[in-house]
């Protein structure tokens, strides 16, 4: 186990194979949650567990990936105040050649209406998946709170959507948004100006966002559809 300083602030606790969770400080100890203690079982089942029922098949492509991996770590982390000082738990997973990234559990809360069917049966697999890093942009959200395009005042433009009903749930490192539509519709808008380009349904956006991880690529927005 090793406790060592977040890149942005806070104290960041590492727990490896053969740790005992116990033994996390008691500063972070609240972060081990009844779905971070089944998943610390056995990390790379969890793994396969998801791959097994994913949505897409590049998301099934990576969790696989990342079950067949033996480098893996849980991560609990702790910003400072002066960063805010929110709090997040999740298993870093990497494989040569594939993105890798950090995976939550599902969260226990229940999802909120908004959510179309093909996005709810993601959540009920996985929460948050961050490839950038604690503190940084770049992953999607888990399944709570999503803010509506309503909450920046942009001009939108590019494919209609109705702004009040599209909601964010990802972001590129730069700050772009991954969106979908409460009629199940999925895509990016540019931070830069307000420009909506939907890559098809929320299931082909899932499927796009894991075949880059897949590429060992940063899900990003191409600033060729702008």
């Amino acid at each position: 186990m090793e406790a060592t300083e977040e890149e942005f602030g806070g104290k960041l606790v590492i727990c490896r194979e053969g740790d005992n969770l116990r033994a996390v400080p008691r500063s972070h100890r609240r972060l081990i949650t009844p779905e971070i203690e089944s998943w610390w079982r056995d990390p790379p089942a969890a793994m396969r567990g998801v791959a097994d029922r994913a949505v897409t098949p590049q998301m099934g492509a990576w969790f696989r990936a990342m079950s067949e991996c033996s480098d893996w770590r849980l991560e609990l982390h702790k910003a400072s105040r002066s960063m805010g000082g929110g709090t997040r738990a999740g298993f870093w997973f990497t494989s040569p050649g594939i993105r890798g990234a950090e995976v939550a559990p599902p969260a226990s809360a229940p999802l909120s209406d908004n959510i179309p069917p093909d996005l709810a049966a993601y959540y009920r697999l996985v929460g948050y998946v961050d490839w950038m890093g604690f503190g940084a942009a770049g992953g999607l959200d888990g399944g709570e709170g999503h803010s509506p395009l309503t909450a920046f005042h942009y001009e939108y433009h590019g494919a209609a959507v109705e702004p009040a009903r599209t909601y964010i749930f990802g972001w590129s490192p730069c700050g772009d948004m991954i969106v979908y539509t409460a009629d199940g519709r999925g895509g990016w808008v540019c931070h830069e100006n307000g420009k909506v380009h939907l890559l098809g349904s929320v299931r082909d956006t899932i499927d796009w966002v894991y075949g880059e991880l897949m590429a060992d690529r940063c899900p990003d927005y191409d600033y060729g559809w702008a």
